[in-house]
């Protein structure tokens, strides 16, 4: 992987068009892998995360995607906050100095007052355990749409189709096309009968290019367009979308930039 230093990923040589923009100095931490294209307005942070062939971040310095797996097609809301670290609760404290690594948090590492205090990554001569170094994702499935200052709680998945209302905090597993309100989220109701859910979810319309057929299809209307997309399926004449994907690992003030194999999902 060669370093790249642009700013902006759509002007870097082999991206293209990637619908990606980066700020050096903040926005991407770690590693972001991305299927083309998705969109990523200014948000505050997205560390170790991947995102699916067109969601969109509509964070303009507000939202914080930590450890995250999303899906295609998904919409995620200004001030919305998805898979936070969590600290320990039954520790002496819940400071960083407790349990963080140098990897974890660098930046509190170059304060030297903190490294003196804080574990170096080694087990300690007490055998004092370490922050695990992989922690749980959370995974937002394909077409969700996530409100404005919503929570998300690490570790939680997220169903295909479901919305998560502004300003929710979810605590646990969303089950597919279900709407949930509330602090802590509570499901409202499902967005369609459950007959309709299922042919959703055994059609998986996120896997196809639909972009041949958009004249034909009506998608204000549920049910014609599925009677539709099954009809094509069956017939074969539906092509699996394969988006040009892509690595992008942090290195500092830069990017290495790897174009992956195979699409994410």
């Amino acid at each position: 992987m060669e370093p790249l230093t642009g700013v902006d990923v759509a002007a870097l040589p082999g991206l293209g068009l990637s619908g990606i923009t980066l700020t050096v100095g903040k926005s991407i931490q770690g590693t972001l892998e991305f299927e083309r294209p998705a969109m990523a307005f200014d948000p505050r942070r997205i560390k170790d995360s991947s995102l699916g062939a067109h969601t969109y971040i509509n964070g303009h310095g507000s939202t914080a995607i930590y450890r995250c797996h999303i899906g295609r097609f998904c919409s995620i809301g200004e001030d919305a906050v998805l898979g936070p670290p969590e600290h320990p609760v039954s520790w002496l404290s819940t400071h960083p100095f407790a349990f963080s690594r140098p990897e974890h948090v660098p930046g509190f590492y170059q304060v030297p007052e903190f490294a003196r205090l804080a574990p170096d990554g080694q087990p300690s001569a007490s055998g004092q355990p370490l922050m695990p170094l992989t922690e749980p994702h959370t995974r937002i499935g394909h077409d969700v749409w996530v409100g404005v200052g919503a929570f998300v709680k690490r570790g939680v998945s997220v169903g295909h189709g479901a919305i998560i209302a502004a300003h929710a905090v979810v605590t646990r597993d969303v089950p597919p096309y279900a709407i949930v309100v509330g602090m802590p989220a509570r499901v409202l109701k499902l967005r369609f009968p459950e007959p309709i859910i299922e042919r959703l979810l055994k059609l998986q319309w996120w896997q196809y290019d639909l972009a041949p057929h958009k004249k034909t299809l009506d998608f204000s209307n549920i049910e014609s367009t599925l009677d539709r997309l099954e009809a094509l399926q069956a017939d074969g004449a539906l092509a699996t979308l394969s988006p040009q994907t892509w690595r992008l690992v942090r290195e500092g003030k830069t990017f290495a930039a790897q174009q992956l194999p195979e699409s994410l999902y």
